[in-house]
């Protein structure tokens, strides 16, 4: 099984890089951070090689605070939350514009869902700028109440693999809250380290189901 491993920053994926050497079935992608960035990345790398499944792996913010900071997130559907326009106060989606859809489920891996069962899942929405004000998190909380973790990248990752039927998976630590910025409260360096722990754990969970 041919897998391409993406992440936004090098950083977020060093540990793994460090041992990369024993997975031979992994190729790396280092996109640069953000949607625009991560979406050309992939769709130049997808037009030259065809792929098994993507995993998606990076820190991210979490929009419940009963979740403990290092805990590791399957994020199992994306939602570009920002893809719409406004009218006054209020919101319209892009799907109710009628000019497309925002939220993408990952496809099937031999006709199973892929859930993982050693990771917590949750739902994942994707931003261009991260919440940090009271108010809009609250009104991000009222639009998508169902949300646990925030991403710059995750919906890209979604979409090219929705666009060329490759299943995803995406593994997120969570290095912070989303609340108003502070970097007090982080600990991005345990994020990175549990979720390349599970990238590990994940590709000898698939071993073992291929």
């Amino acid at each position: 099984m041919q897998i391409l491993v993406i992440a936004a920053t090098s950083f977020e994926l060093q540990p793994f890089l460090e041992v990369v050497s024993n997975y031979g079935q992994c190729d790396i992608l280092v996109t640069g951070v953000g949607m625009v960035a991560t979406a050309f990345e992939l769709g130049r790398v997808l037009h030259e090689k065809k792929y098994d499944l993507l995993i998606n792996i990076g820190i991210g913010g979490c929009l419940d605070r009963h979740v403990a900071i290092g805990t590791v997130i399957q994020v199992v559907s994306e939602s570009f939350v920002e893809l719409g326009a406004e009218d006054g106060s209020n919101f319209i989606p892009i799907d109710q514009l009628g000019y497309g859809k925002s939220k993408f489920t990952s496809c099937l891996l031999h006709d199973k869902e892929i859930r993982l069962p050693f990771l917590k899942q949750g739902e994942g929405i994707t931003v261009n700028k991260v919440h940090g004000s009271t108010e809009s998190i609250e009104k991000i909380q009222k639009l998508h109440p169902d949300s646990l973790v925030e991403s710059m990248e995750g919906a890209a990752v979604f979409y090219a693999a929705d666009k060329m039927t490759i299943p995803v998976i995406e593994i997120r630590g969570i290095s912070n809250y989303v609340e108003k910025r502070n970097r007090a409260t982080w600990n991005i360096p345990l994020a990175i380290m549990n979720s390349n722990k599970a990238l590990i754990k994940t590709l000898e969970y698939l071993n073992d189901l291929h």
